[in-house]
């Protein structure tokens, strides 16, 4: 069953083309399948035609989704300030799928609003803004962990940090558009992070590291954006003052024994060795010709273990939503807007949190 009919004067055109793109369809393929024209498809997009409730029926068939999505109030957003740069760095991605992809952030972001509606949350720490322009980025990282209580040298658990931060980190499939991760800092919202969940550990390190540069330093799009969003990362995970010794006379060797200490990539640490001047250029470039040789820059030999480095917050949202509250998973299916099996696929159901959530 597909649901009660409701009045075609209730959708939202736009929620209409948000499904179709979150799961990678075209307007061409979209009209096949519900049997119209894709000129009439396009003009309900648009919201130039009206659609009737037998177009309603087949759309909710079609895009596999309740009717009541297709009402959802949510302002729908762009890509994130450092969207110029992603966009750019990734222009051999098809367009198609990075479409797909922020039509998917932008359903979990109406549910992260929807979880909020019932549950509140109550950071440790506050997360900071400072301009690059007024204070030198290493300073800014330094500040943090400064303003989050963080010990000297390696960050054994940055998910943990982060949350704390009441930061809510969501593990997303990112794999087809090569993106590593976003992140959002929305009126009324908490601060976002969607990471792809499928990249080694020290790259899901180093991604939620360079995000939160983006949430402290970065209010509008810049040209040197991304470059002080690795620098901020590269001293929040391996602070000058911790390293820097340690980065003397660096090798192959030693960066694989100092990865699991710092729970960073080998790459990670040559590069913080040549950015400190603890190497030369050419011993730099001699190096990576080394990595190269060994195919260390496709596959480093030693791997990190999650070690439970994963991000509970809004796991532990929804279970505050199932137990203290008692909605049964139907019935979170309908708060979400989406049928079970696919709420199912993008949230896990458990996980414990260190904030406190009250009503």
């Amino acid at each position: 069953m597909v649901g009660e009919i409701k009045p075609a004067t209730t959708i939202r055109p736009e929620m209409i083309e948000l499904r179709r793109r979150m799961l990678g369809c075209s307007q061409k393929e979209l009209a096949a399948r519900i049997s119209v024209s894709q000129g009439t498809l396009s003009k309900i997009e648009q919201g130039l035609k009206p659609v009737t409730d037998e177009q309603l029926n087949s759309l909710s068939q079609a895009l596999s989704c309740p009717i009541d999505f297709f009402m959802l109030p949510e302002r729908l957003y762009g890509g994130p300030v450092s969207v110029n740069p992603m966009y750019r760095k990734k222009a051999s991605v098809g367009m198609k799928v990075l479409d797909k992809l922020l039509a998917e952030v932008n359903v979990r972001i109406a549910h992260v609003r929807k979880l909020l509606q019932f549950v509140d949350f109550e950071p440790e720490y506050e997360l900071p803004y400072y301009d690059p322009e007024d204070y030198p980025v290493e300073e800014i990282a330094q500040n943090v962990r400064r303003a989050w209580h963080l010990p000297r040298g390696p960050i054994k658990n940055i998910v943990d940090a982060l949350e704390r931060a009441g930061i809510i980190i969501i593990d997303c499939d990112m794999e087809d558009s090569g993106l590593s991760g976003l992140s959002y800092n929305l009126p009324t919202l908490p601060p976002l992070i969607f990471i792809n969940k499928n990249q080694p550990m020290d790259r899901y390190r180093f991604t939620l590291a360079h995000e939160l540069g983006h949430l402290v330093m970065h209010k509008a799009p810049s040209h040197t954006m991304e470059d002080e969003a690795n620098a901020f990362a590269a001293e929040f995970l391996m602070p000058a003052i911790d390293i820097g010794n340690q980065l003397r006379n660096i090798n192959i060797e030693k960066a694989a024994y100092l990865k699991p200490f710092w729970r960073t990539s080998m790459a990670f640490i040559l590069y913080r060795a040549k950015t400190l001047n603890a190497i030369t250029a050419g011993q730099s470039d001699w190096i990576w010709r080394q990595m190269a040789i060994k195919r260390y820059k496709i596959d480093e030999p030693v791997k990190l273990e999650v070690n439970g480095e994963k991000p509970t917050l809004l796991n532990e949202m929804i279970e505050y939503v199932r137990e203290e509250l008692s909605y049964d998973q139907n019935e979170l299916a309908s708060v979400f807007s989406l049928h079970l099996p696919e709420v199912r696929q993008l949230y896990g159901l458990n996980g414990q949190s260190h904030l406190r959530l009250v009503n």
